[in-house]
């Protein structure tokens, strides 16, 4: 995968910078069109792996919908950690659906860990009741773009 530096006013994050950004639990804000071919942005919750971003959603969503139809996306994820620099990475890719319960499941639960901490507590519980009815976005990157100031 490509990684470019988004913003000319900017410096890029290293290898380095960007694997710890996206290894803490910072919303990535998903963007792609609608049915009707209108402008959507969703925050979701999601991890990364092998070059890949992983999120579930519920399998008769709008937004799966949308993407079955149209895989073009394009994602942000940024921070501004308190008297540290805004920093952050967006890009263009591909988002894949991927319609399996048990692996939607697994997703679910690996995000759930990740950005509320343990699978007990009743929010935990909640979310997880919601993997047996979703699917998974898995998003390619065809490049990433970083900054930070």
């Amino acid at each position: 995968m490509k990684i470019v530096l988004a913003d000319s006013h900017a410096r890029p994050l290293t290898k380095s910078e960007v694997a710890q950004l996206l290894a803490r639990p910072n919303i990535l804000r998903l963007a792609y069109l609608d049915e009707r071919g209108g402008p959507v942005v969703h925050p979701v919750w999601y991890y990364y792996s092998r070059g890949k971003f992983f999120a579930a959603t519920d399998i008769d969503s709008a937004k799966a919908g949308a993407l079955r139809k149209n895989s073009n996306v394009y994602f942000l994820v940024d921070e501004s950690q308190k008297g540290g620099p805004t920093r952050g990475i967006r890009g263009r890719g591909t988002a894949r659906v991927v319609d399996d319960p048990a692996y939607a499941t697994r997703v679910t639960r690996r995000n759930v860990k990740r950005y509320l901490g343990s699978l007990t507590s009743k929010a935990a519980k909640t979310v997880l009741e919601m993997g047996q009815d979703s699917c998974v976005l898995e998003i390619t990157p065809s490049y990433i773009g970083t900054w930070k100031f």
